[in-house]
């Protein structure tokens, strides 16, 4: 296992244990998709490190890990990372403004259509929480891409 692939699985059981974090009720309603903010950044700037099928076993470790139906954070994963690779050449090009505009817009639908899913099996759903997760998924963007850059990314130093 090489160590990119080594500090990208730490990244994504770090991501894991901040989904399952114990918080009070009326915040854990409202907790940004932290795997959802790993899996775009792999996909943008690590293109190629993470297929699809790792998005579907992440989505079922995290509904096994919230005791929610098999299945609801995998389709909504890989629903919302199908959209997000048609931007995923153009992204690194965005400014820092529209990045975080666009992670928001992927966090908003992710947060829906669990909501939508939850709404059709019948259990208690808020229409308040998907919006202000997802603005905290973009208030974390910034700081999520910049540990992540520092490490994740491997820079080459060229020596004079």
């Amino acid at each position: 296992m090489t160590t990119l692939r080594l500090r990208l699985t730490l990244g994504f059981v770090a991501a894991l244990s901040l989904s399952i974090l114990p918080l009070p009720s009326f915040i854990s309603a409202c907790r940004p998709p932290w795997i959802l903010l790993l899996a775009l950044y792999s996909e943008y700037y690590l293109p190629g490190n993470c297929k699809y099928i790792t998005f579907l076993f992440l989505g079922l470790i995290l509904d096994v890990l919230l005791s929610t139906v098999i299945g609801e954070h995998a389709f909504a994963l890989l629903l919302v990372m199908w959209i997000a690779s048609s931007r995923s050449r153009r992204f690194q090009f965005f400014s820092m403004v529209q990045q975080i505009c666009l992670v928001g817009f992927f966090c908003l639908m992710y947060n829906l259509v669990i909501c939508l899913i939850n709404a059709l099996l019948g259990y208690n759903y808020n229409l308040f929480a998907p919006f202000v997760s997802a603005i905290l998924g973009m208030f974390f963007w910034p700081w999520i891409r910049l540990l992540a850059d520092d490490t994740l990314l491997v820079r080459l130093s060229y020596r004079s």
